[in-house]
């Protein structure tokens, strides 16, 4: 009871009186009616006290319907800044929880250019159990394109091999799971790595931000870009992953 007459005086204030005036009336027509008291209630006051009641009430219904509007525009503008991004930046990993961010959770079908795992020591195990994670999904295929012209893209599809070393044993079924291939005539350090999964139903991508460097590391940029615009992510997956993957020189590797 106590809740409910608080919600009303919080709320509904103007019907609270309304509902006073109201018994108050009542209560002397019945004491009229008893003869206890004897002069009786004009009518007219009763109804001027309703009438500016129900005006009250009307007046806070349309300010009330106006602050909703308000606050749902708000919401509209809020949910627009935060769910329909269509890019941002995350920096490099140096733990494992920020690797889960950029590449964690993934399902389905995984396309994967020029990628390379110059990562921390430190969290070289977090990123086998992510992987684990990721392969032991029933519906996970991977492929990876690697660029091998350089010693950059060697040195990247060695630490690959070690890294699915360390997968295979806690998850035999990766050797499954994925596909990869490499192009001897391309340089890994003259290319970004690319990265194009699902998460969440939703198509991603991840892309390395080559650094304005006359010699940029490979692998090793301040910032990666996720993106979230399909149009973009068809067009990178269209013009470059499959293009490579389908090229006359890409060659089967055999990883296990």
């Amino acid at each position: 009871m106590a809740r409910f007459l608080k919600r009303v005086v919080d709320v509904d204030s103007h019907l609270l009186g309304v509902y006073a005036v109201l018994l108050v009336f009542v209560l002397l027509e019945s004491l009229h009616a008893a003869k206890l008291v004897s002069r009786e209630v004009p009518t007219w006051v009763l109804l001027g006290v309703v009438t500016w009641g129900v005006m009250t009430l009307v007046a806070d219904r349309l300010k009330e319907s106006e602050r909703v509007e308000e606050d749902s525009a708000k919401l509209g503008r809020i949910a627009e800044s935060v769910f329909d991004k269509k890019a941002e930046l995350r920096r490099r990993p140096s733990t494992p929880e920020e690797y889960d961010y950029l590449w964690g959770g993934l399902k389905g079908r995984y396309y994967v250019y020029n990628p390379s795992y110059r990562v921390d020591k430190n969290i070289e195990d977090g990123i086998i159990k992510i992987f684990v994670h990721r392969y032991q999904s029933t519906d996970f295929q991977a492929r990876y394109l690697f660029l091998t012209k350089d010693q950059s893209g060697q040195d990247d599809l060695a630490a690959f091999r070690r890294l699915m070393a360390g997968v295979k044993q806690e998850c035999p079924e990766v050797v499954k799971k994925i596909k990869v291939k490499e192009l001897k005539t391309r340089e890994a350090s003259s290319e970004a790595e690319l990265y194009l999964g699902t998460r969440d139903g939703r198509q991603l991508g991840v892309m390395e931000l080559k650094e304005p460097s006359p010699d940029p590391i490979h692998g090793m940029p301040d910032y990666y870009l996720i993106v979230h615009d399909q149009e973009v992510l068809r067009h990178f997956h269209a013009n470059h992953f499959d293009k490579a993957w389908d090229h006359k020189d890409a060659t089967d590797v055999q990883i296990f």
